[in-house]
């Protein structure tokens, strides 16, 4: 009887000690977990700089299967399908880590993209608001949704958030965004002075320095024009824009060799420099 009742306490102590040292391993399971899907994330980052899209989907749809989902694995993967042209399926990725964590404003800016990608404008707009909401620093949200509003017209809307949003935090790329719905409008002083602004605010702002230069050319200040486009090749000698500016500049300068070398380089990236030809071809 005795030895029985030992046997009970024993076994009865082994449940309570089961029972204290359960959450404990449960908390040690989790941050296994965690760490694994940081793991997947870094692994992921490497085939994915490198170009090498099919790899990191690989990597991170496995992370998915063996470790803790988590947003930000399921916001890359829903990037690298968006990537791959797969809008599907990068839709339904960003849309499970939405409903994952709602305070995770890359997850919407993701769904935004999309959203752009497939030419559903209010809908990307909605998502990057959903991303201010989450985080009213998300600076590229403000940006995004400046370019969203812009691509679908509304231009009014576009300057107000943009004046808004600088009133707040002013910065280069929301001047320069500024200048690019200013110049659509043709307010081009306005637009200068934009342009100027985010010089100001960066010495080194090629995208600055490149759009001083276009607008210096719509105006026909091609002096003024080759001068702030070689200023923007000195720090990005592949900013394609200030190739495009500096051909038209010197073709208006009669300097055919050089309107010809950089209009190949504007063209290479996707720039339309038939103006440039025409006037090349006119000279023959």
């Amino acid at each position: 009887m005795v030895h029985a009742l030992r046997c009970l306490a024993f076994f009865t102590l082994l449940l309570g000690l089961s029972g204290l040292a359960g959450p404990a391993f449960a908390e040690r399971d989790q941050s296994l977990a965690a760490q694994a899907a940081t793991n997947y994330l870094h692994a992921a980052a490497v085939p994915m700089q490198a170009g090498n899209l099919d790899r990191a989907a690989a990597i991170l749809e496995e992370g998915l299967e063996r470790s803790l989902p988590t947003p930000e694995m399921l916001t890359l993967l829903a990037e690298v399908y968006r990537q791959q042209g797969r809008l599907n399926e990068a839709s339904s990725a960003a849309e499970e880590a939405v409903a994952m964590d709602e305070s995770y404003a890359p997850a919407h800016m993701q769904m935004g993209d999309i959203f752009m990608d497939l030419g559903w404008l209010e809908s990307a707009a909605e998502s990057y608001r959903a991303a201010l909401v989450a985080d009213e620093y998300a600076a590229a949200a403000r940006y995004r949704l400046v370019h969203c509003l812009a691509e679908s017209g509304r231009m009014r809307a576009a300057e107000q958030e943009c004046r808004e949003f600088m009133a707040k935090d002013e910065s280069p790329q929301l001047c320069l965004a500024l200048a690019s719905i200013l110049e659509t409008q043709e307010r081009y002083p306005e637009a200068m002075a934009a342009y100027d602004r985010a010089v100001e605010l960066e010495q080194r702002c090629a995208e600055a320095h490149a759009g001083r230069a276009a607008l210096f050319c719509r105006l026909g200040e091609y002096d003024q024009a080759m001068k702030a486009s070689q200023t923007a090749l000195g720090i990005d000698p592949r900013c394609a824009e200030a190739h495009a500016s500096l051909g038209l500049a010197s073709a208006h300068r009669d300097d055919f060799m050089g309107a010809y070398s950089h209009a190949v380089k504007a063209e290479q990236s996707g720039i339309d420099m038939s103006e440039v030809w025409a006037m090349l071809q006119g000279q023959n």
